[in-house]
């Protein structure tokens, strides 16, 4: 692991796996008709969803990270870092775990 570490592996697992699969979550968006109170949209990020379909701006009953960027999806910051912790914490547990599997003597 060259580069960022283990936190920019985190980080690009996190917007990565805003393509695996969606889900549905419910959102509340004042200026949408039908969104006022909740809705129910399309939703992605793993494994706490963090990006929303923003209806009527992006495309319709889809959401990744790259529409968030182009197309006007919503983020969720607080599931957002709580993803990159989590996937971070992954790969320094990984590369621990190869580490010291390496250094065990052989018998």
């Amino acid at each position: 692991m060259h580069g960022l570490g283990a936190s920019g592996e985190g980080l690009t697992a996190t917007l990565l796996s805003t393509f695996v699969g969606e889900r549905r979550a419910q959102a509340t968006y004042p200026d949408i008709m039908g969104c006022e109170v909740s809705c129910e949209v399309v939703a992605t990020g793993w494994p706490f969803v963090f990006v929303r379909d923003y209806t009527g701006m992006s495309v319709v009953n889809s959401a990744d990270i790259t529409e968030v960027i182009f197309a006007g999806d919503k983020l969720d910051w607080a599931p957002f870092a709580a993803d990159v912790v989590l996937w971070s914490a992954g790969f320094l547990l990984l590369i621990w775990a190869l580490r010291r599997g390496l250094r065990a003597p052989m018998r």
